[in-house]
């Protein structure tokens, strides 16, 4: 017996609301300097290689390699050599890595959340994902 073919809306929608209600029921926690952070999606703990354009705090527009320290669906962090402004636009091209080098590749839009000064005299950049594309 076959299954019944549900509308191409039906389904995308059906996914939707699946990935949402998993999304709710499912809170990463994380040790923050001052107690628990609670965010509301999970976030990928995995170094993937990108390369992130855009203009610095200085106005001077970049590409520069470097690699994410996590991902979720509505945004990432990374670290880079450079101060960024807040609210300034980046674009990120990220290769998600499912082996050594095979994987696919996306293009994110974002807007940097907040620039962090590290020790190393890098940047832990914060960036909300606008919009994507796969390559």
């Amino acid at each position: 017996m076959n299954a019944p073919e549900l509308p191409t809306m039906e389904v995308n929608d059906s996914l939707e609301q699946s990935v949402e209600r998993f999304a709710k029921s499912e809170k990463v926690f994380r040790r923050a300097s001052d107690g628990l952070e609670r965010r509301t999606k999970p976030r990928v703990q995995e170094h993937f290689p990108a390369r992130i354009l855009g203009n610095d705090s200085g106005a001077l527009p970049f590409i520069i390699d470097c690699v994410l320290d996590n991902l979720s669906s509505t945004g990432l962090y990374l670290r880079m050599p450079r101060q960024m402004p807040t609210g300034g636009e980046v674009k990120v091209i990220v290769h998600l890595l499912s082996g050594p080098t095979s994987g696919a590749s996306a293009c994110i839009y974002g807007e940097i959340l907040r620039d962090e000064p590290q020790a190393d005299g890098r940047h832990g950049v914060a960036v909300a994902i606008k919009h994507y594309k796969f390559l």
